[in-house]
C-alpha cells in the first residue's frame, strides 16, 4: 500500500509544473500578444506558436541574456513548450471553417464543364444593355435606402468588432513553430487586478466602520452625499421638464414640430456629451415630406447625370479607339506606298545602264553601215 501511494505521489509530482516552469509560463501569459475567441461557447484567450517561440528566444532565459541559458535554439523552445502543453498550461486548437470557405471548397459543376470544353461564354450587346439598365434601376432604389443603410452599417461594424474567432478542440495535441493556435488554460491573477480587489475589500471594511470615523470626516461625507443626491434629483427633474415641454409643443402644433430640450440627456453617451446639443428641432408633415422628396429627386438627377456622363465617356473612348485604328491603317498604307516609291527610285539606275548599252550598240551598227556605203 505504501509503495502504491509513493508511486502515485511521484506521478503527481511529475505532472505538476516546477517553479521555473510556472515563472516562464507566467511571463509568457502576460507578455505574449493575446486575442479573444470562442471555444464550445466559452470565451477563451489564444496565442500563436511562432510568436511564443520568438518571445522565449528574446527572454531572460535565452542565451543572449544569461549564461545559464535554457533556450539556445528554436528547437529547444519547441520541446519546452511541448512539456508545458503536457502539463496542461495550454492546449492546441484549430480555426473553425466559415460557410464561405466551405462553399468555396465545393467545386461548381458549371465551371468544371467550361474548363473541360475550354470555351468561355461571350456576352451579347443586348445583355450588356439590359445589365446597365438594371444597374441604373438599382441605383435609383438605393438612393431611398441610403439613410437606413448607414444606420445598419454602423450596427454591423459594431457586431463585427464583437465577433470572435470560433475555435475547435482537435484530438491531436502537439506544439509547432508555426501559425497554429493555442488556448491558455493557465490564468494567474494579475498584480493590477489583485491590488484593485484588495482596495475594494478595504473600502468595504472602512464603510462598515463609519461610526468610528472622526466627526470632521463624517460631516464632510454627509455634505458630499447630499450634493450627489441633489444632483441626481436635478437630472430627474430635467427629464420630466423636457418631456412636458415636448408634449406641450407637440399638442399646440398638432404634431408638426418636434422640439427636444437636451436630446442626449437620456442617451447612452458620455457625461459631457449628454448636455450637447442644447436642443433639437424637427418639422414633421407635408413640408418635411416635400423637402425630403426634393432631396431625393436631386440625388436621382445627380445619379442619372453621372450615368449619362459615364456612358458618353465610354462612347468617346470607343470612338477614339476606332479612330486610332483607322489612323494606324492609313499609316501602314502610306508606309507601303513610300517603300514602293523608294524601290522604283532604286530601279532606274539599272534601267539607265541598260539604255546606255543599247545606245552604244546602235551607234556601232550605224558606223558599220556608213563605212560600208563609203566603200
Amino acid at each position: 500500500m505504501v509503495e502504491k501511494k509513493k508511486a502515485k505521489q511521484t506521478k503527481d509530482d511529475e505532472e505538476k509544473p516546477t517553479a521555473e516552469e510556472y515563472a516562464i509560463a507566467k511571463d509568457l501569459r502576460f507578455s505574449l500578444p493575446v486575442k479573444e475567441g470562442r471555444l464550445h461557447g466559452m470565451d477563451v484567450k489564444y496565442f500563436i506558436g511562432s510568436e511564443a517561440v520568438d518571445k522565449l528566444m528574446g527572454s531572460k532565459w535565452s542565451g543572449t541574456k544569461s549564461n545559464d541559458a535554457i533556450f539556445t535554439t528554436r528547437e529547444k523552445c519547441v520541446s519546452y513548450m511541448q512539456k508545458l502543453l503536457k502539463k496542461n498550461m495550454f492546449h492546441r486548437a484549430e480555426r473553425e471553417k466559415r460557410r464561405k470557405d466551405r462553399i468555396k471548397d465545393k467545386p461548381n459543376k458549371k465551371k468544371t464543364k467550361d474548363k473541360e470544353d475550354g470555351s468561355q461564354p461571350e456576352e451579347d450587346p443586348k445583355e450588356k444593355k439590359s445589365k446597365k439598365e438594371k444597374k441604373s434601376k438599382k441605383d435609383k432604389d438605393e438612393v431611398d435606402e441610403e439613410t437606413d443603410k448607414k444606420v445598419q452599417e454602423k450596427k454591423d461594424d459594431k457586431k463585427r468588432k464583437e465577433k470572435r474567432l470560433k475555435l475547435i478542440m482537435p484530438e491531436k495535441q502537439y506544439f509547432e513553430d508555426g501559425n497554429e493556435v493555442y488556448v491558455w488554460i493557465y490564468d494567474p491573477v494579475n498584480a493590477k487586478n489583485f491590488l484593485i480587489g484588495l482596495l475594494m475589500v478595504l473600502g468595504a471594511i472602512a464603510l462598515c466602520m463609519f461610526p468610528l470615523w472622526p466627526e470632521a470626516v463624517r460631516i464632510g461625507v454627509y455634505y458630499l452625499s447630499v450634493a450627489a443626491a441633489s444632483f441626481v434629483g436635478f437630472i430627474l427633474c430635467l427629464v420630466v421638464v423636457r418631456l412636458v415641454l415636448f408634449c406641450c409643443i407637440w399638442v399646440l402644433t398638432f404634431g408638426k414640430h418636434h422640439f427636444w430640450f437636451l436630446p442626449n440627456l437620456t442617451e447612452d453617451v458620455g457625461f459631457f456629451d449628454s448636455f450637447r446639443p442644447l436642443y433639437k428641432h424637427e418639422l414633421v408633415g407635408k413640408e418635411s415630406k416635400s423637402i425630403e422628396g426634393k432631396k431625393r429627386k436631386s440625388k436621382l438627377k445627380d445619379q442619372e447625370n453621372k450615368y449619362i456622363s459615364d456612358s458618353k465617356k465610354e462612347k468617346l473612348s470607343d470612338k477614339e479607339d476606332s479612330e486610332f485604328e483607322l489612323i494606324k491603317k492609313e499609316d501602314l498604307v502610306e508606309n507601303d506606298a513610300i517603300e514602293d516609291v523608294e524601290d522604283n527610285q532604286d530601279r532606274p539606275d539599272d534601267n539607265d545602264d541598260s539604255r546606255s548599252d543599247l545606245e552604244d550598240e546602235d551607234k556601232s551598227y550605224l558606223e558599220s553601215e556608213n563605212s560600208k556605203k563609203t566603200n
